[in-house]
């Protein structure tokens, strides 16, 4: 059974709506005002990424782009399991991210937007999950043509 596509797509928007959320400002300092990607550099550049941990951290991160387009890939292709297991991670880095922003910084308009469209980002990945593995049909059908089962 094919899996509807209204989880896949909207899927696919809260992995994009995170990746935009990481260019808005995380931090402002002074007049500048930092994306988390330039404020995953600067905190390089100050040597605050000095273990194996924070280094893996910074690199994740920077690979967010590269999950959003595999997720809209995996979505074009009708992949449906990659999308949600790309979303989940996408989601989970952004939540994580934008929280550990928010505990040490002000918040940020982008460090609050990173946590809301990464908890959207799972919840949808959540969504899309349940209806891939589901042997039911939409709407608790067996076979979408409204004969519950």
């Amino acid at each position: 059974m094919a899996t509807p596509a209204k989880p896949v797509v909207a899927t696919v928007i809260a992995c994009l709506m995170a990746l935009a959320a990481a260019l808005l400002p995380w931090l402002r300092t002074g007049q500048a005002r930092r994306s988390a990607f330039a404020l995953a550099r600067s905190a390089d550049a100050l040597g605050l990424i000095d273990t194996p941990l924070r280094r893996a951290l910074v690199v994740s991160w920077f690979l967010l782009p590269l999950l959003t387009a595999a997720a809209w890939t995996a979505g074009a292709l009708g992949k449906p399991g990659l999308v949600a297991a790309l979303a989940g991670m996408v989601g989970s880095m952004s939540v994580a991210a934008g929280s550990i922003v928010m505990a040490w910084t002000r918040p940020e308009p982008g460090s609050v937007a990173a946590v809301a469209t990464g908890g959207a980002a799972l919840a949808c990945a959540v969504w899309l999950g349940r209806s891939v593995l589901s042997p039911r049909g939409p709407m608790g059908t067996d076979n979408g043509e409204g004969r519950s089962t």
